[in-house]
C-alpha cells in the first residue's frame, strides 16, 4: 500500500482526496437518515436504551458526545430538505452540516444553504453562533450581561488554581486577543524544533505571562537603506553598500525586510550637514482608522481556507518601497504564516477588478478561493438583515 501511494503525484493525491471525501460524505448522508428513521420509529427502546445516541453509542462503537450529535444532526435534516440533498449530493462537510442543523429553525433554509457553500466551516459555525446569540445585541440583554459578570477561584488538591470567570461581550472579545497574540509570541514554533504544548497549555502560559509581566509588547528593529528595501534582486553585489539589518543581528533579503515593514512604525533617519543623524517622528505606516477598517472588511485572514483571527498583519499589495499606496484598496490582512508565504516563500496575491483578492501559488497556479469569499452574502429572508449584526455580535 505504501508503495503504491508513493508512486502518486501530489496533484493525483489532492484529486482522490477530495474525490473520496465527496463518496464519504455520500454515505455519511445515507447514514444519516437511516439513524433519523430508527430515531423515528423509537428504534433504541426496542432495545433496552433510553434513547437513540445511548443505542448508537453502544451498537456503532461511538463515544457518547459523538452519539449525541450525530443524532442531533440526523434529526436536524429530516426538518431541511434543502440541505438534506445537498449534503446527499457530496456538496457539504459534516462540519459544515453540524453548523446548519445549529441555526434556529426560523432561519431561511436556502440563505443558509448559500451561506455554508460560500463559507468555510470555521466561518459558518461563527457565524450560526451569532445568530443564535442574536438577542445579546440588544441594550437591555447587554445591561443584564454585564450585571451578571464575575471572577472566581478555587485552589485543587494538587496546589493548582482553578478559575472561572463571566465577562461582557466587549471585555471579554479584548482578552481573548491579548491572550491568543500573547500565546502565539510565547510558543510560536521554529522549523526543525519540538511541537509547541497543547493550545489550552499555551493560553495557560500567556495568561500567566499577562499577569506577571504585563501583555507583551515585541518590538523588532530593523535597519534598513531605502534602495535596498525595494531592491528585487537576489545578486548581493548588486546591492552592495545598501543594508538591511535587524539590529545588533544579521542581515536579511529585501523581502523579508518589506513583510516586517508592511505595517509597522517607521522611524526616517536624515543626515545633517555636520553628520549627525535626526531620526524624526515614528509614524506608522497604517493608522488605527485604516486598520478598524481593514479589520471590518477581511474579519480574519484572507488566505483562502485559513480562518486565523488573531495577530494578523496589514500587506501591502503593491509594497509602499515600490511606490504602492497604504490605502484600503491596497491592503489585505494576513496571518504571520501567509504573510511569509507572499512574501519569501513565493506565493502571490493581487486585487482583481472586481475588488477581489486572487492569491496563486509559486507556480502561478490560482488558489481557488469560490469556497472561502469574506464578502458580505446577499441571501433570501430573513438572514440578511440579522447577518448585518453581526460584527457587533462576533468582534472583529
Amino acid at each position: 500500500m505504501g508503495n503504491a501511494l508513493d508512486t502518486l503525484t501530489l496533484d493525483r493525491l489532492e484529486a482522490d482526496i477530495a474525490r473520496l471525501a465527496v463518496e464519504l460524505t455520500r454515505q455519511l448522508a445515507r447514514w444519516l437518515m437511516l439513524v433519523a428513521e430508527f430515531d423515528r420509529r423509537g428504534g433504541a427502546r426496542r432495545s433496552g436504551f433510553r434513547g437513540t445516541s445511548e443505542w448508537l453509542a453502544w451498537r456503532c462503537g461511538l463515544s457518547q458526545r459523538a452519539a449525541r450529535d450525530h443524532v442531533r444532526v440526523a434529526r436536524g435534516l429530516r426538518e431541511r430538505p434543502l440541505v438534506r440533498s445537498a449534503f446527499a449530493a457530496g456538496e457539504l462537510s459534516y462540519s459544515k452540516l453540524r453548523a446548519v442543523t445549529r441555526a434556529p429553525s426560523c432561519e431561511d433554509e436556502a440563505a443558509l444553504l448559500d451561506l455554508a457553500r460560500s463559507s468555510t466551516a470555521a466561518q459558518l459555525e461563527r457565524t450560526v453562533g451569532a445568530l443564535r446569540s442574536a438577542p445579546s445585541a440588544d441594550l437591555d440583554v447587554a445591561i443584564a450581561g454585564h450585571a451578571r459578570r464575575f471572577v472566581e477561584w478555587w485552589w485543587e488538591p494538587d496546589g493548582s488554581l482553578s478559575l472561572r470567570a463571566r465577562l461582557p461581550a466587549d471585555d471579554g472579545a479584548a482578552l481573548v486577543e491579548v491572550v491568543e497574540t500573547a500565546a502565539m509570541a510565547m510558543h510560536e514554533p521554529a522549523p526543525g524544533t519540538e511541537l509547541p504544548p497543547p493550545l489550552g497549555a499555551r493560553r495557560a502560559d500567556a495568561l500567566a505571562e499577562i499577569v506577571v509581566s504585563g501583555a507583551p509588547r515585541a518590538q523588532l528593529v530593523v535597519h534598513v537603506d531605502p534602495p535596498a528595501l525595494a531592491c528585487t534582486t537576489e545578486q548581493a553585489p548588486e546591492r552592495q553598500g545598501d543594508v538591511c539589518r535587524l539590529e545588533s543581528g544579521p542581515a536579511i533579503p529585501s523581502e523579508t525586510a518589506r513583510r516586517l515593514a508592511c505595517d509597522a512604525e517607521l522611524v526616517v533617519a536624515r543626515s545633517d550637514v555636520g553628520g549627525a543623524v535626526d531620526y524624526g517622528r515614528r509614524r506608522r505606516v497604517v493608522p488605527p482608522a485604516l486598520r478598524n477598517a481593514l479589520e471590518r472588511r477581511d474579519v480574519g485572514c484572507r488566505f483562502p481556507g485559513c480562518d486565523r483571527r488573531h495577530d494578523l498583519h496589514a500587506h501591502h499589495v503593491r509594497h509602499w518601497a515600490h511606490g504602492g499606496r497604504t490605502s484600503r484598496d491596497n491592503l489585505v490582512l494576513l496571518c504571520r504564516f501567509h504573510h511569509r508565504l507572499v512574501h519569501e516563500d513565493g506565493f502571490a496575491v493581487e486585487r482583481s477588478p472586481d475588488g477581489n483578492f486572487v492569491f496563486s501559488r509559486p507556480d502561478g497556479r490560482v488558489i481557488d478561493a469560490a469556497r472561502h469569499t469574506r464578502e458580505p452574502l446577499r441571501t433570501r429572508g430573513p438572514l440578511p438583515a440579522r447577518a448585518e449584526r453581526l460584527p457587533t455580535l462576533a468582534g472583529r
